[in-house]
């Protein structure tokens, strides 16, 4: 009788796997993508917007290898943008380590300049610092847009 049930177990767990609970990995990539998609927001939202996202030490790379710290990114560097592009984020990869967070990402953006649409992939990297309860940019590496 006890091997008649082991075998009905063995071949009941073996035809109805247990549901996975959601993992600690997808709490992350919840939380680093709406982290990500705030700081897009910020910078699509000009100076006054992206400020308060930014911890003191930031600092970011272009691909054209300029770069800024937070002062000069807020006052120089960060552009108006006119019309709100559509944007999405693909293929983010997570890890955290305490209150930093790291994501790499693709940026995928749609949108119309002089009447022309252009939908670019952009492969990014962004450092976050949690600072009071938000997670703030630290550092952020643009490696251009592709098609």
């Amino acid at each position: 009788m006890k091997k008649m049930l082991a075998k009905s177990l063995v071949v009941a767990a073996l035809c109805f796997p247990a549901i996975a609970p959601a993992n600690a990995n997808d709490h992350l990539t919840a939380e680093a993508r709406a982290a990500v998609a705030s700081f897009v927001e910020g910078v699509l939202g000009g100076p006054k917007a992206i400020a308060p996202l930014l911890a003191p030490e930031f600092q970011i790379m272009r691909s054209n290898g300029s770069g800024y710290d937070r002062d000069g990114y807020v006052n120089r560097g960060v552009g108006l943008i006119k019309g709100k592009p559509d944007f999405g984020l693909e293929n983010i990869v997570a890890t955290r380590h305490g209150d930093i967070m790291v994501v790499r990402y693709i940026l995928r953006i749609d949108e119309v300049i002089n009447g022309n649409p252009i939908r670019k992939r952009a492969p990014r990297l962004t450092v976050f610092r949690a600072i009071g309860g938000h997670w703030k940019v630290v550092a952020h590496a643009n490696f251009g847009a592709g098609k």
